[in-house]
């Protein structure tokens, strides 16, 4: 990857991550060599895990001070699929709600220096841009709204450290 950057193939080099450990492991990458961007998981569930909160604001805080973009990844994720088959463009569930997706794209919006990447369902698209365009007028959504928004569409978070991940 040095060499393709050095030889004009590439521009930048980054490195993404999925699950618990990422923003932690991402920090020891950034200790290692200068990305200039790191991907990892941003929803309203993912941070109601304390330890994962606690690493993901470290990452975003070695993130401001080095110069390194924040991408996140899983803003609209609803939960893993359930056993039972169905169309599928993607290997988690995403929200449908336009409602509850506008919240929970406003949700990660409002974090300081990330960006959200959109899911990989694209009929999602449309409604994820209108939501982002809305963020700054709307606001943060309060913490009351995304727990209701939690229970109503049976959202989960989709890495449980050391349960549906290991390292």
């Amino acid at each position: 990857m040095i060499q393709a950057r050095d030889e004009g193939l590439a521009r930048f080099i980054g490195v993404t991550g999925h699950g618990t450990y990422a923003p932690a492991m991402h920090r020891r990458s950034l200790g290692e060599f200068p990305f200039a961007s790191v991907l990892c998981p941003l929803n309203f569930s993912m941070m109601s895990q304390p330890i994962y909160a606690k690493d993901f604001e470290a990452l975003a805080a070695a993130c401001r001070k080095q110069g390194v973009a924040l991408q996140t990844i899983k803003s609209i994720a609803r939960r893993r699929w359930p056993e039972e088959g169905g169309l599928r463009f993607s290997w988690y569930e995403p929200l449908r709600d336009e409602a509850a997706i506008d919240r929970a794209v406003r949700w990660v919006l409002s974090s300081d220096d990330v960006f959200p990447n959109s899911s990989s369902d694209g009929s999602l698209l449309e409604a994820t841009l209108i939501a982002a365009e809305r963020a700054e007028e709307k606001g943060k959504p309060t913490d009351h709204g995304m727990h209701a928004d939690a229970a109503a569409f049976s959202v989960e978070p989709l890495f449980e450290r050391d349960v549906s991940e290991v390292i």
